[in-house]
């Protein structure tokens, strides 16, 4: 047997670096836990800010169906009340009531009736589109005409 030496591999060289390494310092924990802290407050206040303004457009909300409320109930009550003046006004000019009123300011009834005649209206073709004044021939035409009838 003869000793031979087998030879012990070497590690490989390792390449030289040809640019600076891929390292960077680690930040440090303190800053790190400072913008997470600063994060988590900047989202509480928005979801607070929020909360805030969607109460605020619940209660404005509310308070504008209260006034629509209000408004229709009003309006029902005019319109009711327009209904029974209309009724008043139908009841106190009809000509039983018109007579009776009459009677009780102590009018009588007349003799008899006449008529006064009016001079036939023009033509539609006739009247001028535009206004017109009251001098001219119109106005004379008519003054004539009602004199004769008083």
């Amino acid at each position: 047997m003869s000793a031979t030496a087998t030879p012990i591999p070497r590690p490989r060289p390792l390449p030289a670096p040809a640019t600076r390494p891929n390292l960077r310092v680690a930040p440090r924990t303190r800053r790190r836990r400072a913008r997470a802290r600063l994060l988590v407050v900047v989202i509480l206040l928005v979801t607070v800010a929020s909360l805030f303004t969607l109460v605020a457009f619940h209660v404005f909300a509310a308070q504008s169906a209260f006034t629509l409320d209000k408004l229709a109930k009003e309006r029902t009550n005019e319109q009711l009340r327009y209904e029974r003046l209309r009724d008043m006004v139908a009841r106190q000019s009809s000509p039983l009531a018109v007579i009776a009123e009459a009677q009780r300011l102590g009018m009588v009834p007349a003799n008899g009736q006449f008529f006064i005649d009016a001079p036939a209206a023009a033509p539609r073709s006739a009247v001028p589109a535009g206004p017109t004044s009251l001098s001219g021939p119109t106005y004379d035409t008519t003054k004539k005409a009602l004199d004769q009838n008083p």
